[in-house]
């Protein structure tokens, strides 16, 4: 073997672990771009028609008006979408793609303390479960969702969590809260955790709505009334009437009136969420361990009991499903479990195939 042989081989010796995560970096990234062309209903009913609207318009003056159903943060983000020369599919999914590997760095930094134990071969698999999670794909590079992207914020607001950085973690919620509704699967977390460690002041509770409110300024400068902008997550609740849209929960095995059915709903994830509270204040639960399983049990019953839930909500729940998998490396399989039924879920959308039946 020549000198240059060995060089090269103690090199990728030495080396080999941040190899394979930028090897596995690339991978994912590409599995993802092999969708890229890939029009969902999503995309061609709604997305790409709220950015054709939002192009009739200069500058910010198209999120003064009420196009699309997402908040401001996110419609600010397609209309400049709409006004690069970029392809718009590619663009879309593209933040999202970028969010994902956010997504899995934070999950790293969640299960491992030290930078060192990230570099390893545990770290590497993390990483690769992570970025290689169908689930994960599907959504963005499939899919054009952003589910990834408040799911990324709210995984850093775990992180900030058990570290105690207070500031940080409410400016992270505040910032997920105004990118979806759907953060607030996130808020017992928060609420449980303020009254069972006594660490936190209630001040920081004031950031999420100073957050919330600088997200929709540009829509306000653009000339959107202020109650109009700030509706628009009420509005949103009233969309649809279903128990369930396509989304694998309680509602599959019962059904009913909707509006009788939804106040059940509402109502039996507040009981829950209420008797996993008083369990955590009453024992005075701070373990960093204990906060992770909550989160994706506070995340699973929203999405179990609450009506009108689509099946994408489940997304929150298999991520934290997966960091979860690597905390009680026992119960891996159950985050297996959690995360197989959601891909089963998405498949009757996405590919109009339903592998089983939901009841």
């Amino acid at each position: 073997m020549s000198k240059l042989e060995t060089k090269i081989l103690d090199f990728f010796q030495k080396n080999v672990i941040i190899i394979g995560f930028i090897a596995v970096a690339i991978i994912a990234f590409f599995i993802r771009t092999a969708f890229f062309e890939t029009q969902s209903g999503d995309w061609q009913c709604f997305l790409n028609v709220w950015i054709n609207q939002l192009n009739e318009y200069e500058g910010l003056k198209g999120i003064g008006h009420e196009i699309g159903e997402y908040n401001v943060l996110y419609m600010l983000f397609l209309n400049i979408v709409a006004k690069t020369p970029f392809n718009n599919l590619h663009e879309v999914k593209l933040l999202s793609v970028i969010f994902d590997y956010i997504c899995a760095y934070f999950i790293l930094k969640i299960v491992f303390k030290k930078k060192k134990e990230i570099l390893s071969l545990k770290g590497l698999f993390v990483w690769s479960v992570v970025l290689i999670s169908p689930i994960s794909f599907l959504d963005s590079g499939y899919w054009a969702q952003c589910d990834g992207i408040y799911t990324a914020i709210l995984l850093m607001c775990l992180y900030y969590l058990i570290n105690e950085k207070y500031l940080n973690m409410m400016i992270c919620f505040g910032i997920a809260f105004a990118l979806k509704l759907q953060a607030v699967f996130f808020l017992p977390v928060i609420v449980i955790y303020y009254f069972a460690s006594k660490k936190m002041s209630i001040k920081y509770v004031l950031v999420v709505p100073v957050v919330y409110f600088i997200s929709i300024v540009p829509a306000l400068i653009a000339g959107r009334g202020l109650s109009e902008t700030l509706s628009i997550y009420t509005k949103q609740t009233d969309l649809y009437k279903s128990l369930t849209m396509n989304c694998p929960n309680l509602y599959y095995i019962i059904s009913g009136d909707y509006e009788m059915f939804k106040k059940m709903g509402i109502l039996l994830t507040m009981t829950f969420l209420g008797i996993g509270a008083c369990y955590f204040i009453l024992n005075r639960i701070t373990s960093t361990k204990a906060y992770i399983l909550l989160a994706l049990w506070s995340s699973m019953v929203c999405v179990f009991f609450l009506p009108s839930m689509h099946e994408r909500y489940f997304y929150i729940s298999c991520i934290f499903a997966i960091l979860w998998a690597f905390v009680y490396k026992k119960d891996w399989w159950i985050a297996l479990l959690i995360n197989l039924v959601c891909l089963i879920s998405f498949t009757p959308y996405l590919f109009y195939i339903t592998v089983i039946e939901f009841k």
